[in-house]
């Protein structure tokens, strides 16, 4: 059977005044819990426990009863240009000098921008909340005896559904938010404690091609934050022209077709073809992985406002720090916690692209990728899709007389001294202290003689297992949603029929969003950094906040697993309050 694993995670504290016959203040009552469990799966009942603590002997017997509840939320959030709305651009400041401190001919002021990007008159800004649907029942209840902690048993029991994995996507805020979109889901234990699209094809072998083109980030983004980014590439485009830049296409060849697994090899090879002859030479070619979080709900409801550059803006890979990553009991960042023998430096994250030198004499590269278990599924939840891709990088080098044109402040005794013969500059190599063994000097010719170009092959990477039997979607077009039941004890049957999903909106006050994304400061690169080190930003509350704090459940529970592996705990080895079979009805008091 194939697991779709889904991550869950906890973290609670309660606390309770205690009434005392003197004048001191009430100390308080602390109640802590834990959750392990495994992952939910697909039309499979998955276990876990339930540890319920309290810090002071005097508490014990202040608990009535114990719940806990099981909820699957999302939340997602952005800030988009209304109709007609026209940004201040950075203009020209009224003073001279040399150069800026990245190296710019002009100075520029960003006041006029970074007001702009805290008028309500320009922006419109918007979070919601989906509760998807939440499940729970009463573990410990008639004042259970809390001398010592608890460990109770719970199963989980879910339909055949796939519901979404959670991917953890980093939200930074280093000075005013422009174009903006976030989105983040998360499955919670909640304890409640009562006092007194991609393209599928079958594994065959793919081949197929694609343009390279240049960066979409170059020259900057709706939300330039330096004129200097714009100012290079104007001058790039001037010393630079297209009409003088030789044109290339990847040829990709897929082994298995482009469906791939976790924990298995992705092959292929990617050969390089010169479509028009040009002044720009191929020098090296880079095959990667590349998973990004694609939030349709934001672009949808931003193009309904007017704001078509939406898209564009918020892109990921022009998004400063954007980094995605899937939470997995068998990510190689957990690994020290199981491997004795692993040091913390050994820990791997993410695929390591290859790159090869490539010549005309030798245009291709042949690439085997290993799939890391951390990496996003291909998903689609209510807020957002998480799509991946080939990314392939092409690195081609440009003229001496180019690079002084683009940087005329750089001298051009750095330069390698190439002959244009490959046999000679392969000789030289040989000479040269940092140069491959095997490859060209010319594979280390300096960054500023480079450009970058990107094509993309769009992939679908599935869970781990290899079954291709179909399981449906739990927002499926025409099927009715159904949600998992947490029961008490150890109940191994499953619930007929299952309850129906009733998901819940909630739109998040303005006045809080607002606080978070409007905020004032400035988008100058010369302030960002100093900003951000040395100003607490104070943005409102955030619903997001918490979706991904506390202990990983499937972690811990993994932890067990381990331990009775190895002879540490005994087999099996669990707390069991009461009847298992006495299952209580689910209550939210608090």
């Amino acid at each position: 059977m194939t697991r779709f694993l889904v991550p869950l995670l906890l973290g609670a504290a309660f606390h309770r005044s205690l009434a005392q016959n003197t004048t001191a203040e009430p100390e308080a009552c602390t109640v802590q819990a834990w959750v392990r469990a495994e992952d939910l799966s697909p039309n499979y009942i998955s276990r876990g426990e339930l540890r319920i603590k309290v810090r002071r002997q005097e508490c014990a017997d202040q608990v009535a009863s114990v719940a806990l509840r099981l909820q699957l939320d999302e939340f997602s959030e952005f800030k988009s240009l209304k109709s007609g709305a026209v940004l201040p651009d950075i203009l020209p400041a009224n003073r001279t000098t040399s150069a800026d401190w990245m190296g710019s001919d002009v100075v520029y002021d960003y006041q006029a921008h970074d007001d702009g990007l805290s008028d309500p008159e320009l922006w419109t800004v918007k979070a919601e909340e989906r509760h998807a649907w939440m499940t729970g029942a009463t573990l410990l209840h008639n004042n259970p005896d809390l001398t010592q902690p608890i460990v109770t048993p719970f199963t989980v029991a879910v339909p055949a559904v796939n519901y979404p994995p959670v991917n953890y996507e980093h939200r930074h805020f280093f000075g005013p938010v422009a174009r903006h979109s976030f989105s983040i889901l998360g499955y919670r234990y909640v304890a409640v404690v009562k006092f007194t699209d991609g393209l599928v094809l079958s594994q065959a072998r793919t081949r197929g091609s694609t343009a390279f083109e240049e960066s979409k980030c170059r020259g900057g983004g709706s939300d330039s934050t330096s004129k200097k980014i714009a100012e290079d590439a104007e001058k790039f485009r001037r010393c630079l022209p297209e009409s003088q830049r030789s044109a290339f296409s990847a040829e990709i060849f897929l082994e298995d077709g482009k469906v791939v697994h976790k924990g298995r090899a992705l092959k292929g090879r990617v050969t390089v073809h010169h479509l028009k002859a040009g002044s720009t030479t191929m020098s090296e070619i880079s095959v990667g992985l590349r998973s990004r979080q694609r939030n349709h709900w934001a672009q949808a409801q931003a193009a309904t406002g007017g704001d078509h550059d939406f898209v564009n803006g918020t892109f990921a890979m022009c998004k400063q720090w954007s980094f995605l990553e899937a939470i997995d009991i068998e990510s190689f960042r957990f690994a020290i916690i199981f491997d004795e023998h692993m040091q913390e430096g050994r820990i791997q994250l993410g695929p390591i692209p290859v790159s090869k030198v490539v010549t005309p004499e030798r245009p291709y590269v042949d690439f085997e990728l290993q799939i890391p278990p951390d990496t996003p599924v291909d998903f689609a939840s209510y807020y957002t899709a998480i799509e991946n891709e080939l990314d392939i990088r092409l690195t081609v080098l440009y003229s001496q007389e180019v690079a002084e044109c683009i940087h005329p402040h750089l001298s051009s005794t750095t330069e390698n001294n190439f002959t244009g013969d490959a046999a000679a500059d392969l000789e030289e190599g040989f000479w040269d202290s940092f140069t491959r063994v095997g490859e060209s000097i010319e594979a280390k010719s300096k960054p500023y003689r480079t450009m970058v170009l990107h094509a993309a092959v769009a992939i679908t990477v599935l869970p781990a297992g290899g079954s291709t039997t179909p399981v449906a979607h739990y927002l499926a077009p025409g099927l009715e949603a159904l949600a998992p039941v947490l029961r008490r004890g150890a109940e191994v049957t499953m619930p007929d029929p299952f309850p129906v999903a009733q998901p819940v909106f909630t739109v998040e006050a303005l006045v809080n969003t607002s606080a978070r994304l409007m905020q004032t400061g400035s988008t100058d690169p010369s302030q960002i950094w100093q900003q951000h080190w040395n100003t607490t930003w104070t943005r409102g509350p955030d619903p997001a906040e918490d979706y991904l704090s506390g202990p990983f459940a499937g972690l811990l529970w993994k932890k067990k697993m381990v331990a009775e592996e190895r002879g540490i705990l005994p087999s099996g080895s669990q707390v069991v309050e009461g009847d298992p079979h006495d299952q209580q009805p689910f209550s939210t008091a608090t």
